[in-house]
């Protein structure tokens, strides 16, 4: 059995700001990870008068906990809705946080709002509803928000001075005159099942790694509609943990190109999301796999890598779009 990690004293204000009746299962997120399944969701809401957006906002300071900002030292949190199961139920929400690393350049920071979506994403949802968050997007994250499959009918939620603490504002109105997948006659966007790979096989030789074909089946559920030669940019990058687990991140496009989210950043943001709080892991193993273009998300990796585990040699294939 794994020993229970302490809290800070943050955290503990945090979760005693809630009614005592939802403390323990609030809690325990700090173990099992920043996903709010609809049940508990339903819970917060109702101490909340009902409200959505209410219940996203309060979960926003537990978020700020999942915050690695050494460089900063400004924690950022974000709270997701992913599309209900049924007209009138409660989403699934997902939690995220800025992420910097030491070393590299400030480009690769993970912002918050791409760390929430990127965990809903790799759980599967198909679109956000909304989107909470403690500080007003950048234009990057405005960028980035604006390729989801759902971004015509996305709303973000900031803290404002109201009555109900918070505005609710159109992403269209935070983007005005925006360009995005339409201009490029893409249908769909991110998130959208529809636009990943139909079969990605490896070249030139087969593998049963498990490592190996984690990375692959990740290249595959890429969003990467965005042509840069033959093919497009399919890549993923598996990780895996001194505890033996494995766990795997997407390539994101942008109709913008820079605000694309690598694999890398993908798996790292997810990992650290879904895992106890606190408590460091160790990559033993990193695997990246992409369809060879004009673009490549090798050096990028490396360079991460470099940071995060510089005793760690990637390992490096190329799979073909079949």
């Amino acid at each position: 059995m794994s020993q229970r990690v302490s809290r800070p004293t943050s955290w503990q204000q945090a979760i005693a700001s809630f009614p005592a009746a939802l403390r323990a299962e609030l809690d325990a997120l700090w173990e099992t990870g920043g996903v709010v399944a609809p049940a508990l969701v339903d819970r917060v809401r109702a101490s909340v008068g009902g409200d959505l957006g209410a219940a996203m906002m309060r979960l926003l300071p537990l978020a700020q906990h999942y915050a690695v900002v050494p460089v900063s030292h400004f924690r950022v949190g974000a709270v997701a809705a992913g599309l209900p199961a049924a007209r009138g139920k409660s989403p699934v929400l997902y939690l995220g946080a800025n992420y910097e690393f030491e070393g590299v350049a400030l480009s690769f920071t993970i912002h918050a709002e791409q760390c929430a979506t990127n965990n809903a994403w790799l759980h599967g949802e198909r679109g956000l509803s909304l989107l909470a968050v403690t500080a007003a997007p950048c234009g990057y994250c405005r960028q980035f928000l604006n390729e989801l499959s759902t971004a015509a009918k996305l709303s973000v939620l900031l803290p404002a001075k109201t009555q109900r603490g918070f505005d609710a504002t159109p992403l269209a109105k935070l983007l005005p005159r925006s360009f995005g997948p339409t201009d490029l006659d893409i249908k769909g966007g991110l998130m959208d099942p529809a636009l990943a790979a139909p079969t990605l096989a490896l070249a030139g030789r087969g593998s049963r790694d498990a490592v190996v074909m984690a990375a692959l089946d990740a290249a595959r559920r890429s969003y990467a509609p965005y042509p840069t030669d033959a093919a497009g940019q399919f890549a993923g990058v598996a990780l895996q943990f001194a505890d033996s687990a494995v766990c795997a991140g997407r390539y994101a496009g942008n109709a913008a190109y820079n605000p694309s989210f690598s694999p890398l950043e993908s798996v790292l943001a997810f990992a650290h999301t879904n895992s106890p709080l606190g408590v460091p892991r160790r990559v033993k193993r990193a695997v990246l796999v992409e369809v060879p273009t004009l673009a490549s998300q090798r050096s990028a990796t490396e360079a991460v890598l470099a940071v995060v585990a510089p005793r760690v040699r990637l390992e490096y294939f190329t799979a073909r779009v079949q």
